[in-house]
């Protein structure tokens, strides 16, 4: 995919911004992070971190990790990351992401989701922080 600026943004920033605003679908209270799975210049898939399908979100009172410091036991928490429910939905609805697919994340992924982004054969990663 070319990278090339047209109308002062780049699609690398294109694409950047519209996984920040899918961010803001997050679920939980800690910290928002949304992703987007673009094939051919097109968005394939989204996803943004929070608790599975079908569970009751998070609040104040019921966040197991509400009290813990950053990165601190990160397997109590029953959220998914954006990255994971980005490539589940894709799966869901039969888009397959083999090929040149790129992820774009607004944070950088944790080992796990890392993992699972080389196993499903995403060719490039974009993060911004």
């Amino acid at each position: 995919m070319s990278n090339e600026i047209t109308n002062g943004i780049s699609k690398d920033e294109y694409f950047m911004k519209i996984a920040e605003v899918v961010s803001l679908r997050s679920t939980c209270i800690k910290r928002s992070v949304g992703a987007i799975l673009v094939k051919d210049s097109h968005i394939i898939s989204t996803g943004y971190n929070g608790t599975p399908a079908g569970f009751k979100h998070c609040t104040k009172e019921t966040c197991v990790r509400q009290n813990l410091k950053s990165g601190e036991n990160p397997e109590l928490c029953r959220g998914v990351h954006s990255e994971i429910n980005c490539i589940v939905q894709a799966a869901i609805h039969g888009t397959s992401i083999k090929g040149d697919t790129i992820l774009y994340s607004t944070t950088f992924p944790c080992m796990s989701c890392l993992k699972l982004i080389i196993n499903a054969g995403i060719k490039r990663l974009v993060y911004k922080e």
